[in-house]
């Protein structure tokens, strides 16, 4: 019988195939795009470890509009069966970050809430691409829904994946040039509903002071800073004080 995860499973294996590639020579094999079962195998397998038989089902095993998980059927290296985890993006493959730089060389960031850590970040603004929006529309829409100011020239970064463990996803980094070193006086109503309650503006030199503290701990935000680093896009942010650690 077709479960609903099975019909699930081959409905996103037709719509984005990319998704159930093997690489040449990979140690981790997908042995299945449209099964909704596990074999036997796979099942016994993973209860010798200890994980419950039921989730040995490979399959989508949860989807709402934001996130979709995957427990995929897959063949390890020994030959052994089993099955592995990975969360997309439901929207599509493809988000952005983006390094927002004043013209007077400042950078902006926004006091962010984020619910999974329970903590306050200081970020870039960065978000996932709509139904027909390329990389950079999708910047040009996030800056001015998070940031509330217009945007010139864009200058693309390169790829991230935040966290290739689990996640799918991939983030194009972009630095943006801002048109206006004056800051709106506060978020919009959209950007404090996520969570987002303040932006500053901060120079390299502050910049430099709060990474050492540990004080940016955003991945998106450090990977953008380090690409546009190296590119020449921005100054090297200095050392402390009489180049001691």
């Amino acid at each position: 019988m077709t479960t609903t995860t099975d019909t699930a499973y081959r409905r996103l294996h037709s719509e984005r195939p990319e998704l159930f590639r093997n690489a040449p020579g990979a140690p981790i094999v997908l042995t299945g795009g449209t099964s909704g079962t596990t074999a036997p195998s796979a099942a016994r397998s993973a209860c010798s470890c200890g994980t419950p038989a039921a989730s040995s089902t490979d399959g989508v095993v949860y989807r709402d509009r934001y996130l979709t998980v995957l427990r995929d059927p897959v063949r390890f290296l020994d030959g052994t069966p089993g099955t592995y985890l990975r969360v997309l993006s439901t929207p599509g493959p493809t988000g952005v970050a983006v390094l927002p730089v004043l013209p007077d060389g400042r950078i902006a960031l926004l006091d962010h809430f984020r619910h999974a850590t329970r903590r306050w970040h200081l970020e870039i603004p960065r978000g996932g691409g709509e139904d027909g929006e390329d990389a950079e529309s999708t910047a040009r829409r996030e800056v001015h829904e998070e940031l509330g100011m217009p945007m010139g020239e864009l200058s693309c970064l390169g790829d991230l994946y935040a966290d290739t463990g689990i996640l799918a996803h991939r983030t194009v980094l972009f630095l943006g040039r801002l048109t206006d070193n004056e800051l709106p006086a506060g978020p919009s109503r959209g950007a404090r509903r996520e969570g987002i309650t303040g932006i500053r503006a901060v120079t390299p030199a502050q910049l430099a002071v709060m990474m050492r503290g540990g004080r940016i701990t955003d991945s998106f935000t450090l990977a953008a800073l380090a690409q546009a680093t190296v590119r020449g896009l921005l100054p090297l942010l200095p050392g402390p004080p009489g180049g001691s650690p």
